[in-house]
């Protein structure tokens, strides 16, 4: 009995340090990044981990549970079916993601390719490439229309659009002055994983300059007063 009740002792910490997960982005020493983040359906946690490869092909996977994923627990992510393709040689692929306080690892298991075998190994957690500072985050244009039914461009603490429709989850933020920041963006689209840049640049009359780099040119949005 004494042996039970030490065991059971033992286990309290790590019981007690369990934690969820940090959502957001991790990174490598490679050009390769992943961003999990979840949204509440139907009284489940539902998980996505877009895998993006800064100078290749990037992959997308999801997991669903009951309670939230803590560290020290190990989940499989999967391909989704997409109804935009009518082949995918990826379907059904199987990651099995283990997570530890500010880390996960990646194993590519099952009906995987070369795209997602190429995001085996270790990541560590980024606040920087997660989390956009405050003095950048804004929304911009459409000041003529009802602020309720406004789609601005906008920038805030980890999504980013430049034109109100395409909405990034945040990957990487790289300041260039107090007055300009790119941020680089990853977007799930109709069953295509993609990544892009957008360049802000603050203007003196607190309007600002957007460039995407799928746009060969810059747009200007005021701030409204509301």
């Amino acid at each position: 009995m004494s042996k039970i009740i030490s065991a059971l002792i033992m286990m309290l910490p790590m019981t007690a340090m369990a934690a969820p997960v940090a959502e957001g982005t991790y990174v490598s020493g490679s050009n390769k990044r992943v961003h999990l983040s979840s949204f509440d359906y139907e009284g489940s946690k539902h998980y996505e981990l877009f895998l993006a490869n800064m100078t290749g092909d990037s992959s997308f996977v999801t997991a669903s549970k009951a309670k939230p994923i803590q560290d020290d627990q190990s989940i499989i992510f999967t391909v989704p079916e997409s109804a935009y393709l009518e082949y995918q040689p990826n379907l059904g692929c199987q990651v099995e993601v283990k997570f530890s306080p500010n880390e996960i690892q990646l194993k590519s298991l099952n009906n995987c390719t070369s795209t997602e075998r190429a995001f085996n190994g270790s990541y560590v957690y980024s606040k920087q490439s997660s989390i956009v500072p405050k003095k950048y985050q804004g929304s911009w244009g459409d000041c003529d229309l009802p602020k309720a039914i406004r789609e601005p461009a906008f920038l805030n603490a980890n999504r980013v659009s430049s034109n109100g429709v395409q909405r990034f989850r945040v990957i990487k933020v790289d300041p260039i002055s107090s007055n300009e920041v790119n941020v680089i963006g990853a977007f799930y689209y109709e069953a295509d994983p993609v990544i892009h840049k957008i360049n802000y640049k603050y203007l003196s009359d607190k309007s600002v300059s957007i460039k995407a780099d799928w746009d060969n040119t810059s747009l200007n949005y005021k701030k409204c007063r509301d």
